[in-house]
Parts: structure tokens; C-alpha cells; sequence
């Protein structure tokens, strides 16, 4: 049995401690009141929202991270003034929700900037919308998730322009609209390469990752997620050559809270792959879009003979910004 036992080294370019393809999540929320006929009474700065544990949980089982479908549907405000900690699962004192979208949903996106040391992201935005009269008294927190007030993301105390906490004062005659900003950072930017080592049967290997881009960061679809690696169709392995060979079955780990990492193990049966082989690519799947985030390239070729089984262990990780 020919195994790679560890597919995600510690990148050795710039931080040690950077894992790829580690993928990290952000959001950031601003607020506007509005009266009849249009009339904005406040309109407040954008303020980055903290994404919590149990929302990073949402990944490890393949939610949507876009706002209006999947993990984040609802948006929801309360009255509550701790600061926002990880380890939190909803508002400190919930208040009203609301899935009212006012407009469509955007998109946007960037290769990043290798020089600056940018990483490649994309973006959700949406704007939620509280009726007039409907959400009214003195807000302090707000927080995304699945379903009202419950399955929560993030939360974050409502900002001022010095991102101080604030109230929000919403009175009988008002509505209040948040828009939501969404950003799923790659771990690089589009064409940069980092150096790695790789254990294969017991033997550290040498290894080039290419972060790609594609129609992940270009396409406008409404899913996007970072680690659910069990879905079929994939091409895992290439040659030389760049032919692709589809592995014969993969096997999904189990999902510990709080770890932010999930380990996919792909088998290719004797005879199914033989020659060499240096690259893999498309390993990490986004729904509905194309599955190219990265490529990993090894300096030497691998011979598999017709009577290796062929084991690929891939984790993938994720984060906070």
C-alpha cells in the first residue's frame, strides 16, 4: 500500500504556523434607520463582526456560508452589552429577528496580492431589513444565523465610527436595515506558491503549493463551502502528463467541536492508478462552482506499480480574520 500520511505540512515560505489550505472567515455588519418615503435617520460605519465557535462549527458539516441562504439567513438584534467572545452560542438578550432582504444580493472578489501579501478572497453582501414599527427600543448586539435566534454564527455589539459600542435607538415611526458583509479568505494569493514537506510511507518528501483561483472567487453563486470533502466527481490525482485519474472511494472523518479541521482519505485501488505522479489538485470542493483553490506539486515523481493501493490523507482547516 503506497499511503501519503500527511498532506497538510506546516508551509515553510513565510509562517510556520500557516496550514494549507486553510481557508478563513469574516464578516462585517452596518447599520442605517429609515423613516417613510426613504428618509435615512442614521447611517452608521461598517464594524467587523466576530465569528464564533459554534458558526465555525456551521463548516465542518457543509453549510452555506452566504448570506440569505444556508447558515445565514436571519439576522438578529437584542439589548445585550457583553463583549463578544468566541466561546458564546447566541445574544446576550434577544430581542427581534428578521430574513426580509431589502434589494439583491452582491458579490465581489480578489486575486489578492502576492507583494503586499494579500490573500485571494470573495465576498457576500446583504441587506436585512426590519419593517417600520416592527424592531423599535434601545439595540446594543446583533448576531447572523440559520434560523431565528438560534444556530448562530457571529455576534458583535453595534460600533461607532471610533468602534466603540453604541445604541442603536429605534423608535415607533423607524425600520432599521443591517447590511451583512461575508468574506471567505484563501490562503494565498491567486498564483502564489509556498514550499512543504509531505510524509509518504514513512519518507519526507518535498513539495510546491500553487493557490489557484478559478470560478470559486469569479462566479456569482450564492454557496460556498470551505471543507465538505465527500461529495463525488472529483479529480484528484494528475500525471506528468496532467491526465486525471477519479480516486475509487473517499472516506469522510468524524467532526470534533472546536477542532476546525475535517480529514478526507482517498482510495485509488491497485491497477486503478499506475505510471508516476507529482501533482494534486482540486482536492477541496466548493458547491455548485468549480473545486480549484490550490495545487500541490511534489519535486520528484511517485511511481505506483499495479499492485500499490494508493492512500491520500487530505485535512482541511479553516478560521477566524
Amino acid at each position: 500500500m503506497y499511503k501519503i500520511e500527511t498532506i497538510l505540512p506546516d508551509v515553510k515560505k513565510k509562517d510556520p504556523l500557516l496550514h494549507l489550505p486553510k481557508m478563513s472567515v469574516g464578516c462585517f455588519f452596518r447599520v442605517e434607520k429609515y423613516k417613510k418615503h426613504g428618509v435615512i435617520t442614521y447611517a452608521g460605519p461598517w464594524f467587523k463582526n466576530t465569528v464564533l465557535n459554534v458558526g465555525l462549527d456551521q463548516i465542518a458539516t457543509g453549510q452555506s456560508l452566504a448570506p440569505g441562504v444556508g447558515a445565514l439567513r436571519w439576522i438578529n438584534v437584542g439589548t445585550g452589552t457583553s463583549e463578544p467572545a468566541a466561546t458564546q452560542t447566541g445574544l446576550d438578550t434577544y430581542l427581534a429577528s428578521t430574513n426580509t432582504t431589502y434589494g439583491g444580493m452582491t458579490y465581489d472578489y480578489s486575486n489578492g496580492d502576492e507583494l503586499a501579501g494579500n490573500p485571494a478572497w470573495r465576498s457576500f453582501q446583504r441587506t436585512l431589513e426590519f419593517a417600520i414599527g416592527s424592531c423599535t427600543g434601545n439595540l446594543t448586539e446583533l448576531g447572523l444565523s440559520r434560523t431565528s435566534n438560534a444556530n448562530y454564527f457571529n455576534r458583535q455589539l453595534f460600533r461607532d465610527d471610533l468602534g466603540d459600542p453604541t445604541v442603536i435607538t429605534v423608535l415607533s415611526d423607524e425600520g432599521i436595515r443591517i447590511t451583512v458583509k461575508l468574506v471567505v479568505y484563501a490562503p494565498m494569493a491567486v498564483g502564489e506558491t509556498a514550499s512543504a514537506d509531505f510524509s509518504i510511507n514513512g519518507s519526507t518528501k518535498t513539495a510546491t503549493i500553487t493557490q489557484l483561483g478559478g470560478d470559486w472567487l469569479t462566479e456569482e453563486r450564492s454557496y460556498i463551502i470551505l471543507c465538505y470533502m465527500d461529495r463525488s466527481g472529483w479529480t484528484s490525482i494528475a500525471t506528468e502528463t496532467g491526465s486525471f485519474i477519479n480516486f475509487d472511494s473517499v472516506s469522510l472523518s468524524g467532526y470534533s467541536s472546536g477542532s476546525f479541521y475535517r480529514d478526507a482519505e482517498y482510495t485509488w485501488s491497485p491497477g486503478t492508478f499506475v505510471g508516476e505522479w507529482k501533482k494534486i489538485g482540486r482536492m477541496v470542493r466548493l458547491y455548485l462552482a468549480s473545486p480549484d483553490i490550490f495545487e500541490i506539486e511534489l519535486s520528484t515523481a511517485e511511481t505506483i506499480t499495479d499492485t500499490d493501493e494508493l492512500k491520500i490523507t487530505l485535512r482541511q482547516s479553516w478560521g477566524r480574520v
